[in-house]
């Protein structure tokens, strides 16, 4: 009988192995199917624009780069090194292929999605050994728990969002970091090492992104839930937290600092502290409710507009303290008063304990972002829940797991109602990745949730559209990049850059005397501001106008010195002014900036040429076709230095080559060369 159930018991913990490494297999397929589209994703022109194309120190592995990068923030909005390190390895690697940069982003949330998996499987084990009794099935627990959180629409943003990296980045190092977290306080081997490991961890989630800094307060969430008040005295538990909060306040200061710089902060300081606790009252519901109903999701949730002659806000605000209220305080009044029968028996309430640890671990989670302090235009945003959505999760497995042991039918019930919900959740996860593809599919799905409200949204769209007409010179694009600017004007908030843009696109249409008109108010309401300057100096170059252009490209530098476009717009128009020193001279600052555009070495080689520094051109245009091999351009320039060189035989190859590249060679010119080299 002995040898049976030993047999019993050894065929039971392989079927466990076996699902403890075959249901994230499973997990990490679904989500990646649910993902796929976004492979094929463009960059958009929400941030992604300034961290990856724009962005001039993740294109080389400098050491001043790699200074700027390791000990600065190189993006305006707050200080994230281990983000811009990740974007400069894709960089390296494939360029500004968008693909990379999306299946790096999948990656990193299916690890995350694997990190949930198991970190559940732990805290059920370590509630195990709290107790909170025995639990059966804690693999398929953590498989539905951990699929809820994969495929959840709410996280598509941060996922399908290539500007959004530092969620996914941030988050692995979260969980990783509760991982350790829970081995600490589960007395492993070297406990204290495990710790070392968790702030480890929370300092390299706190360098993906600033939202980490309320990591210590999810462990204390996670000590509530162990029961550690129990085991261990209140004041060691609270030592233990010592390191971690005095990094957190010094996180939290210097963020909210380079966010006040940026304006971030101040941008929304209008409301009064009551209205923007209303805000958060109504964002904390908000994200729970979505977490259930995934519905109305935009990536774009503005503030409400004011009603009546009081300029109050829409009643639901007022009530949504309340709301918010009932939302804490039913769950744990119901959890206090219901206790669970193992948690009598030792003396505690299981049942109040789950639902504290989450609430509290959401409530830390979503806190920070909750518009208290305004950070943004945004009343709330979807990648906010990245994180928060375990606090949900977690304890709603735990109840679920508490019905599905009572009895066979109920097990059924609830596991065909979960799947069908998950079901549900991976055909909208999927449809949120189609509303990322492009600038144009993200804008316009605003724009049809919130018509006449979003300034960015018509202005961002209208940025498309202008993108498209510079490259098609088509009449409907020029048409929807005029419209949506003039939508976003009639908005009247006051943006310069939208009139700066108009400026730009009429300018690109010839239409240079309503352009001048446009730039001109754009700076009556920012005076300092480089973009306004640089294009305006680009249209005063098409003008021809080279002296007023450089006058503006000069007022540009001084506010923003280390812009890519800029060096490469004023070498340009020295270009066209046959200024062909202080054409070289900027473009040599353009490929210090960024060595890999063989449009750089192409133009710093024709200016040689037209200067008589044979030897340098031929240098540029060879690194010009090393960049870009198929350049049939680039091949006729090289032509033509072999040709003033004398060298009619590699002139002849060259022009050849540029022929078989489908670059239209003069006849006159393959004339000349086979004359001289007695070609018939």
């Amino acid at each position: 009988m002995a040898v049976k159930t030993n047999k019993n018991t050894a065929k039971a913990n392989n079927r466990t192995n076996v699902l403890h490494w075959v249901l994230p297999l499973v997990i990490a397929i679904l989500t990646f199917i649910c993902y796929h589209y976004s492979l094929g994703n463009q960059f958009t022109n929400w941030d992604d624009e300034r961290f990856i194309p724009d962005n001039i120190f993740i294109k080389s592995f400098s050491h001043d780069n790699l200074k700027m990068m390791l000990f600065h923030d190189v993006t305006g909005d707050y200080y994230n090194p281990v983000t811009i390190l990740s974007y400069a390895i894709n960089y390296h690697f494939s360029g500004l292929n968008p693909e990379a940069y999306y299946l790096t982003n999948i990656i990193i949330h299916i690890l995350n999605s694997c990190l949930v998996f198991f970190l559940v499987i732990m805290l059920l084990k370590a509630m195990e050994n709290s107790g909170y009794g025995i639990f059966k099935w804690k693999e398929w627990l953590a498989f539905f728990c951990t699929l809820a959180y994969a495929i959840h629409p709410m996280h598509v943003e941060s996922v399908s969002w290539a500007a959004e990296r530092k969620d996914v980045l941030y988050a692995f190092f979260y969980f990783l970091g509760m991982m350790a977290y829970v081995n600490f306080t589960r007395g492993k081997t070297k406990k204290y090492l495990w710790l070392l490991l968790t702030l480890l961890c929370f300092l390299l989630s706190l360098f993906s992104k600033p939202m980490a800094v309320v990591f210590p307060f999810s462990l204390i969430a996670i000590d509530i839930l162990l029961k550690r008040d129990k085991t261990n005295s209140i004041k060691n538990v609270i030592l233990e937290k010592l390191p971690f909060l005095l990094i957190s306040l010094v996180s939290a200061i210097a963020t909210y600092n380079a966010t006040l710089t940026s304006g971030a902060v101040q941008e929304h300081q209008v409301y009064s502290f009551f209205q923007r606790f209303l805000f958060a009252s109504y964002g904390f519901y908000m994200y729970i409710l979505k977490a259930f109903l995934p519905v109305s999701q935009s990536s774009y949730y503005p503030y409400p507009e004011a009603t009546g002659p009081d300029g109050g806000l829409p009643f639901l605000y007022y009530i949504s303290p309340v709301i918010a209220l009932l939302i804490i305080g039913l769950p744990l009044y119901l959890s206090f008063v219901k206790k669970d029968v193992a948690a009598s028996e030792n003396k505690g309430n299981n049942n109040f304990r789950i639902v504290l640890f989450g609430i509290c671990f959401y409530f830390f989670n979503i806190i920070i972002v909750s518009q208290i302090i305004s950070s943004g235009p945004n009343i709330m945003a979807d990648r906010y829940s990245y994180v928060s959505y375990f606090g949900i999760f977690f304890p709603l497995t735990y109840f679920a797991y508490k019905l599905v042991e009572k009895s066979k039918p109920v097990r059924i019930a609830i596991v065909s109602a979960a799947s069908a919900c998950l079901l549900l959740f991976g055909g909208v996860c999927y449809s949120r990745t189609l509303v990322w593809h492009d600038s144009q599919t993200l804008w316009s799905d605003v724009i049809a949730k919130y018509p006449h409200r979003i300034i960015k949204a018509y202005n961002n769209l209208g940025n498309y559209y202008f993108k498209q007409f510079q490259a098609s010179a088509s009449e409907d694009d020029f048409n929807k990049a005029y419209s949506n600017y003039k939508e976003a004007i009639d908005l009247k908030v006051g943006d310069p850059q939208i009139y700066c843009n108009m400026g730009s696109l009429l300018g690109a249409k010839k239409d240079y005397r309503s352009s001048m008109k446009y730039f001109n108010a754009a700076l009556a309401i920012d005076s300092n501001d480089p973009k306004t300057y640089l294009d305006r100096a680009v249209t005063y170059s098409a003008m021809g106008q080279y002296e007023l252009a450089i006058k503006d490209y000069r007022r540009s530098s001084k506010i923003d010195p280390n812009s890519e476009i800029l060096y490469r717009n004023i070498a340009f128009t020295y270009f066209n002014a046959n200024k062909f020193d202080s054409s070289i001279y900027y473009y040599n600052k353009t490929i210090q900036i960024n060595p890999t555009n063989p449009g750089y070495f192409h133009y710093r080689g024709v200016a040689e040429y037209d200067k008589g520094d044979i030897k340098s051109a031929m240098s540029d245009f060879m690194e010009n076709l090393r960049l870009a091999p198929k350049d049939g351009e680039c091949m006729f320039y090289i032509s033509i230095v072999y040709n003033r060189a004398s060298d009619f035989t590699n002139a002849y190859k060259y022009a050849g080559l540029a022929i078989k590249a489908n670059y239209a060679v003069p006849d006159d010119y393959l004339r000349l060369l086979k004359a001289r080299l007695n070609i018939n």
